[in-house]
């Protein structure tokens, strides 16, 4: 769309020069100065929100290929097969308002799975046929642990009136070593993660930022879909839940009500059972983490701590606050968070070694 706009500026601009053109197209009170701002007001729309789709956007076949960062040609072959299939069959099943269909396609339950929860809340579609991108090779304890690709850009398509997010993303696909699809998630903001990255580098422990990372991304994304096993899973069976509200308080004298914070401390078994009637009780659900900081512990390397802010809409209840992660990653495929607090505002108070580990 973008193009097109670009291409229609380029036309009035031309018309300014050539008078004859110019008068056979637009009338004399055509005002040329205001149709310039709206196009590029247009352009700028289109930057922030992503491009309109029309219909025949949709539905598109997909290829997909690698830039570099894999050497085997078989496993480039497959991965690069499995994507394209895959991309092409969501834009296919939002064209269609259809399930996904996987068939032909190596891909793992759990992932499946995972893409279903998301369609039964939002379609969504490729911004474009053809891309390219760089494979992200994920370690662990120094063997390849498997594959990533990131920063497919797509246009969300809402199915109801429940869907509150930006109507554009970016997707991030895991394989593991063999090629197959194991996970499919929403990335996280580009300047936040090369920031986290670069930290990684220079304590060389980027492969385990890489997974702190992605584990992040799932907590998140298992909060919007209401994925209560995935929760339930990744805490601890002693860990600590710190929870808190916002509640209106009046005060005696006082004629506009105060905002106050009513904190809880809960175990895991009594988080879950809290969290189960959230999910029930609310249709539409909208949980997302911005501004990550990964701090590993100083003297235990396996935990790190990870802070993030946190936007918590729901049909009920909303509100913005900083959230601390205490995340153990001795068992790297099955890492556990320990600790997990909320508190209002943008600063959070606590760190990995505030904790007995």
């Amino acid at each position: 769309m973008k193009k097109l706009l670009s291409i229609c500026l380029i036309l009035i601009l031309a018309c300014v020069k050539m008078p004859k053109a110019h008068a056979q197209f637009f009338s004399d009170d055509y005002d040329i100065d205001a149709a310039t701002l709206f196009f590029g007001l247009l352009l700028g729309f289109s930057d922030i929100y992503g491009d309109p789709l029309p219909l025949d956007e949709y539905g598109k076949d997909v290829t997909f290929q690698f830039s570099d960062g894999i050497s085997s040609p078989q496993l480039k072959a497959k991965m690069e097969q499995q994507i394209s299939k895959l991309l092409t069959n969501l834009n296919k099943a939002a064209y269609n308002n259809t399930d996904v269909n996987y068939a032909g396609i190596d891909i793992d339950n759990l992932a499946s799975q995972t893409i279903g929860m998301t369609w039964n809340n939002v379609h969504f579609t490729t911004e474009e046929d053809f891309i390219v991108d760089h494979c992200l090779t994920i370690k662990s304890g120094g063997r390849v642990a498997g594959y990533q690709v990131r920063n497919i850009g797509v246009n969300m398509l809402p199915i109801n009136d429940t869907y509150g997010g930006p109507m554009r993303k970016e997707l991030c696909i895991d394989f593991s070593p063999s090629g197959r699809i194991i996970d499919f998630n929403f990335t996280m903001d580009k300047t936040n993660y090369v920031n986290i990255m670069k930290e990684g580098l220079r304590l060389k422990d980027e492969d385990r930022r890489m997974m702190i990372i992605g584990w992040c991304q799932q907590f998140e994304k298992a909060y919007c879909d209401k994925n209560i096993r995935f929760i339930e899973d990744v805490f601890s069976d002693d860990a600590l839940i710190i929870t808190g509200k916002l509640v209106t308080q009046r005060v005696k004298n006082d004629i506009m009500p105060q905002n106050g914070v009513v904190f809880e401390t809960k175990g895991k078994k009594e988080y879950i059972s809290s969290l189960r009637r959230v999910f029930a009780n609310n249709q539409r659900l909208k949980v997302k983490f911005d501004d990550y900081r990964v701090v590993r512990h100083p003297a235990k390397p396996d935990y790190y701590g990870v802070t993030l802010k946190q936007d918590w809409n729901s049909s009920s209840y909303s509100d913005q606050g900083s959230v601390f992660l205490l995340w153990d990653f001795t068992d790297e495929d099955h890492p556990k968070i320990h600790v997990r607090t909320w508190e209002p505002g943008i600063e959070c108070s606590f760190k990995a070694t505030d904790f007995k580990i």
